[in-house]
């Protein structure tokens, strides 16, 4: 299997053929693989975020603050958005809440999903099942990226 080597400044990398072939699958996005398995597990968070957020009382909104219904400060709830850009590291889908406060919001005495009261809903909804969706994204696409790498004809890089 052919190495290529990478040299910047002191610092020399080998990378092995198949490797080179991987990323470049990972590039491509394989056929688009991964970013639909990305996009899909962010709405399968969002519904389930949304499903169980804990919504208090209606409250004065305070200037610039989104609005709801007569004049009231808009619901956390229906703050949620659903991003995919580009950044440095490649491809990036998240899922952000543009309410100031809804890293504050917690669980009260009320909560209807079972949580424990005083939890943050952010860590509880979308900031853990986030990290281990995240986890098994990779994990699941992983043998895939190789399987594709390993089809891609030596010649096509």
């Amino acid at each position: 299997m052919a190495k290529n080597r990478i040299k910047v400044g002191n610092t020399e990398v080998e990378i092995s053929d198949l490797m080179e072939r991987m990323l470049d699958q990972v590039r491509k996005g394989a056929d688009g693989e991964i970013l639909e398995a990305m996009e899909d597990y962010q709405a399968e968070l969002l519904e389930s975020a949304t499903a169980t957020w804990p919504v208090g009382r209606d409250r004065k909104a305070a200037p610039g603050e989104p609005t709801g219904s007569g004049g009231t400060r808009a619901h956390s709830v229906n703050l949620f958005e659903r991003r995919t850009a580009f950044a440095g590291r490649g491809i990036e889908v998240s899922l952000v809440n543009t309410a100031g406060w809804a890293w504050a919001v917690r669980f009260g005495r009320e909560a209807l999903s079972g949580r424990t009261k005083g939890k943050k809903a952010w860590t509880e909804l979308v900031s853990k099942p986030g990290k281990k969706g995240a986890l098994a994204i990779a994990d699941n696409m992983t043998e895939r990226l190789i399987e594709l790498a390993e089809k891609t004809p030596k010649g096509k890089k």
